[in-house]
């Protein structure tokens, strides 16, 4: 993540559920909406799908979908049928087309693709509002992945600069120390993002938020420094920095790819 990429952020209460604090869903219109089952209902699903929002998120496990069409993977006497445990799809990637009940009267047609799991040969269910011609089926669960990254960054920003030890019990005091840890790691990540890719040639798909965080757990001392000395442009700094750029690169990158590079060689 870096400071570009974030378009609206907000703290809250923790009783608080997060599917009551997003924003103006006109906000949204004509974006990718990644979320998981803590925002999933019906009635959210046709929300996005009304005000113009493409979306990919997982399905429910007590969502009983109507079979409308399939595309693979599933029987076609199935049509009409509702896909649950009686379903018995095969092949690796299942996809139909069905809909999903709205409280009181009316329906909302999804596209559900399924995926099979290695290890436990069980499927898991993704919908989107997406037609094929727009987004081909194995590339769902690749692009859903990218959800992570957020949730790794937070994780990583805990770990890395301790930004949920928090010791004050004034609410103030802590909502700062909260909103300088993000925006110093975000605005930390663009500096290091852009040396990477402009000095090291590192590419930009390469870079996950652990390895940031890495980086930037080594970079953020000199960096305040020169912030609180106001020395800038800081040679020392740079050099400091494009010593430690290395690090970006994970180790079992040639073995595993990161979530973007896969996403990056679906499009090849």
């Amino acid at each position: 993540m870096s400071l570009r990429g974030v378009k609206w952020l907000k703290f809250t209460a923790q009783k608080i559920h997060d599917s009551q604090i997003l924003p103006d869903l006109n906000q949204l219109k004509g974006s990718l909406f990644l979320f998981d089952l803590g925002y999933f209902s019906h009635l959210f699903l046709h929300q996005l799908n009304q005000a113009g929002i493409w979306f990919i998120c997982r399905l429910k496990a007590n969502s009983t979908p109507l079979i409308t069409c399939v595309i693979q993977g599933v029987a076609k006497r199935h049509i009409g049928a509702p896909l649950n445990k009686k379903v018995t799809p095969r092949g690796s990637i299942a996809e139909v087309w069905a809909k999903l009940m709205l409280p009181g009267k009316g329906s909302i047609e999804l596209r559900l693709i399924g995926f099979r799991l290695p290890k436990t040969k069980q499927y898991r269910w993704y919908a989107t509002n997406l037609p094929q011609s727009m987004l081909l089926a194995q590339w769902i669960y690749p692009i859903y992945r990218l959800r992570w990254q957020i949730e790794l960054f937070f994780k990583s920003i805990k770990s890395m600069l301790n930004a949920d030890q928090i010791t004050s019990g004034n609410e103030n005091i802590a909502l700062a120390i909260a909103y300088s840890s993000i925006l110093s790691s975000l605005i930390s990540s663009s500096i290091i993002i852009e040396e990477a890719i402009i000095v090291a040639h590192i590419e930009f798909k390469s870079i996950t938020a652990q390895r940031l965080m890495i980086v930037f757990s080594l970079f953020a001392h000199n960096l305040a420094q020169c912030i609180v000395s106001k020395a800038f442009p800081n040679i020392s700094l740079r050099k400091k920095l494009h010593s430690i750029l290395p690090l970006l690169k994970c180790p079992n990158r040639n073995h595993r790819p990161t979530s973007l590079e896969i996403v990056v060689m679906l499009t090849l």
